[in-house]
């Protein structure tokens, strides 16, 4: 039953019956930064004095905000320009100019277009997190809870063994495990550091319809998740990264797009646009007792995972701007979702931007 919390069936969902709309997100303010490298060898980083990039297409004539781009990449003899977007999109045309001056720790210096190979942008913003607007504030988040209940008690946002009201679980419903969310599809939460204490504290008896084994525990963290549903019939489906931990001390990074049943109830006919795994392991000590500290950063396609202070994963998703079923994993908020009937919580909750 190792990494049964796929990004699949541990669906969260920015929708819920009887929910407000997402307050407005506090102000915040964006920094683009470009790293150029130049054709000698050179290296500059700073902030661009230009905030966008004109082209010359064949059927039209774009100004693309810097914000929106990912890599410029250039042609030379004859120069052309390639834009790759954070969305997905790809442009390739004329270059509507001809040098791409910039703020460096040197000052201002203004390199020819014809002296780049290539321009590489990101952007940061300052200001907290939105909070979110689920039903449930715990540690500065308003929670969304799906499938079981869940409740604070003392200082812990944990699951309860039963059955949210009105909800059809089970493996022949519309799902199974307990799950909180927040922030999910917000384009806000882009790169984003999360610490939390996590704990699968496994079976309880009193909620264990389909007979799982008192030992089996897992949990899955979904993060930039950018669609998903609470019941595992309903598309669109999932899309989101998974971090998936297991009892025995396994675990998996994957990707995930619109991933759900294709039946109108029940587990059966899954469905996926496209999965891959990113990275997977053994040999992590998981404390079913008092919970384990975990911290995972996303900063653009970067990816990393601290337990208890020690580093045990450090990939990148070279792709993360590719758009399949229409959608990308550049921004999305987050969720935990514990596996089946296992029940579980979290503790000293933060998430920032980075």
């Amino acid at each position: 039953m190792k990494h049964i919390i796929l990004a699949t069936f541990t669906a969260v969902s920015l929708i819920h019956a009887g929910q407000t709309e997402q307050p407005a997100a506090p102000p915040s303010e964006k920094v683009v930064r470009a790293v150029v490298d130049l054709t000698d060898g050179s290296r500059l980083v700073g902030s661009p004095l230009k905030d966008s990039l004109p082209m010359v297409l064949s059927y039209v004539t774009p100004v693309v905000p810097c914000e929106l781009i990912r890599v410029c990449e250039i042609q030379h003899q004859p120069e052309r320009v390639t834009l790759l977007l954070h969305n997905g999109d790809r442009l390739s045309g004329l270059p509507g100019i001809t040098d791409f001056p910039l703020t460096t720790i040197l000052g201002k210096l203004t390199p020819q277009l014809s002296q780049i190979d290539r321009i590489e942008f990101s952007v940061t913003a300052t200001g907290p997190l939105p909070e979110g607007s689920g039903e449930i504030a715990f540690d500065g988040f308003k929670w969304t809870a799906w499938r079981t209940k869940f409740e604070v008690r003392d200082d812990k946002l944990m699951s309860l063994p039963e059955a949210r009201d009105g909800y059809n679980y089970g493996h022949g419903g519309n799902g199974r495990g307990a799950q909180i969310s927040t922030g999910i599809g917000d384009p806000a939460w882009t790169d984003f550091r999360i610490e939390t204490d996590l704990c699968m504290t496994g079976v309880d008896p009193a909620f264990n319809p389909h007979g799982l084994p008192a030992s089996f525990r897992s949990v899955g963290i979904m993060f930039r998740v950018v669609a998903a549903q609470e019941s595992w019939n309903q598309a669109p489906g999932t899309t989101a990264y998974s971090l998936s931990l297991s009892e025995d001390g396994s675990w998996s990074i994957t990707a995930g797009y619109d991933s759900y049943c294709k039946t109108n109830c029940g587990y059966g006919s899954p469905f996926n646009a496209g999965t891959r795994t990113l990275a997977e392991g053994k040999g992590l000590k998981l404390d079913p007792t008092a919970g384990n500290r975990i911290r995972l950063e996303a900063r653009g396609n970067h990816i990393t995972v601290w337990l208890d202070g020690r580093q045990f994963a450090d990939v990148r998703d070279e792709k993360m701007s590719e758009k399949i079923a229409g959608k990308t994993l550049a921004a999305g908020g987050i969720g935990f979702c514990w596996g089946f009937e296992s029940m579980g919580w979290i503790r000293n909750f933060s998430a920032t931007r980075l």
